[in-house]
């Protein structure tokens, strides 16, 4: 059972989802000229009514097009984000899931930005969208995969929707600056999955696909990754990433090539109640929210340490990664020595098969399991391996699962024991 304050958000986060939901609904509805004119303006109005807090950014986006189109007078917007090209989807610290960059809704607010900014001839919004690309671009892989494990909430997050929505981002982006690295993110994205009709798409004729003259590349990438509780950390072949914030999200992920732990956090009970999943701390409007963090990063080195909380459970939780030589080392140590026995360290793993123990393998997608003693694991694609080497006084169960939308997309799900320490070495 969440914790009443936790509860408490979970319900106003559903409250936003729905109200977004009802906004993305008369988008579609006016982009297809699906009702009356006169209908499409009383929905509008009887949803600005509705009333939402100012700093909710994403919602005053969608009102500001729907106005737009509607031929209404489009609210003002200024947009606030930081340097690094993130930006608050909840500016006044009400909605605490909306105090992170949740990437899904950020691709959004990066989308509309950038359309209302060539709709209205304003290049404030514009750049401000297009910051927002360059920090999404930041979070992939040598690959150009997206770490979903980055502050992607478990209980509603779906991998097809955020990799629409991110090629629509790209393509837009690409549209006002011509610049190639847009068009290729796009294209690579485009890959993972496609749906011409899905909703994301709807939105990309509102831009031209040409707007001479474009942009100037006006933005080098700022990471400023120590200021969100996060660590990235990339060559040729392998993508490493540890954050102590989040709600309801992960704790770290690591892309080698075509095999991945594309997610992984504190679980407490069953395991597809993905509401008590992760970690809760958010950073929105606390200035330097992480102080008490080690951070340090070179060209063949990366440390974090820090402090972070279960989202299900008000325990807190100490996460030291560091990487070096290609060899990761993570470990999770609980602050409280008395624990849940329902508490879990939960993996979520993407390659064609998993190998036990350097003998017994499992296959995705079937009903075969394992549950004993924890034992090294690694994961095969067609050209790569990554290797898994838990501490072996744990326990550990292995599911298959189908891949999809569910679970980040992943092949597998590893569970291990966890209380007070987690351990896992990644080779």
């Amino acid at each position: 059972m969440l914790p009443n304050t936790a509860l408490k958000h979970a319900r106003y986060a559903e409250e936003i989802d729905h109200y977004l939901f009802l906004l993305k609904d008369l988008v579609w509805k006016i982009l297809q000229d699906a009702e009356e004119f006169s209908s499409l303006k009383k929905r509008f109005g009887e949803l600005f009514k509705q009333g939402y807090p100012p700093g909710l950014q994403l919602p005053r986006a969608y009102l500001a097009l729907i106005a737009h189109l509607l031929h209404l007078d489009p609210a003002l917007i200024v947009p606030e984000q930081f340097p690094n090209g993130t930006a608050l989807l909840d500016t006044q610290g009400l909605s605490q899931s909306r105090q992170i960059p949740e990437p899904m809704e950020l691709a959004q607010l990066g989308i509309l930005w950038m359309i209302l900014g060539v709709r209205l001839n304003n290049e404030v919004l514009q750049r401000a969208g297009l910051k927002i690309a360059v920090w999404q671009a930041h979070l992939l892989d040598s690959q150009g995969r997206p770490h979903l494990s980055i502050w992607s909430r478990a209980q509603t997050f779906r991998p097809s929707h955020f990799y629409h929505w991110n090629y629509v981002l790209f393509s837009i982006a690409y549209r006002l600056t011509g610049e190639k690295g847009f068009l290729k993110i796009a294209e690579l994205t485009q890959k993972e999955v496609w749906d011409p009709i899905a909703f994301p798409m709807s939105l990309l004729p509102l831009v031209p696909s040409k707007i001479p003259p474009p942009i100037p590349h006006f933005y080098h990438p700022f990471a400023e990754e120590i200021t969100v509780g996060m660590m990235k950390f990339t060559t040729a072949d392998m993508s490493l990433i540890a954050h102590l914030s989040g709600w309801n999200s992960g704790l770290f992920s690591c892309h080698k090539q075509e095999v991945a732990l594309v997610n992984a956090g504190p679980q407490v009970g069953s395991f597809d109640d993905l509401t008590h999943f992760g970690i809760t701390r958010t950073w929105g409007v606390k200035p330097r929210s992480f102080q008490e963090m080690n951070w340090e990063k070179t060209a063949y080195h990366c440390h974090l340490k820090g402090w972070t909380q279960l989202h299900a459970l008000p325990f807190w939780l100490e996460l030291d990664v560091q990487l070096q030589a290609g060899h990761a080392n993570l470990k999770a140590t609980l602050q409280d020595k008395e624990f849940p026995e329902s508490l879990s360290m939960v993996l979520f793993l993407k390659c064609n098969k998993l190998i036990l123990g350097g003998k017994h393998s499992l296959e995705m997608g079937t009903l075969e399991r394992y549950e004993g003693k924890a034992l090294p694991l690694e994961l095969q694609g067609t050209k790569e391996k990554m290797a898994l080497h838990p501490d072996p006084s744990l326990t550990m169960q292995v599911i298959p699962l189908s891949g999809g939308d569910h679970f980040w997309g992943a092949h597998f799900l590893v569970a291990f024991s966890f209380g007070p320490s987690f351990s896992l070495t990644i080779k």
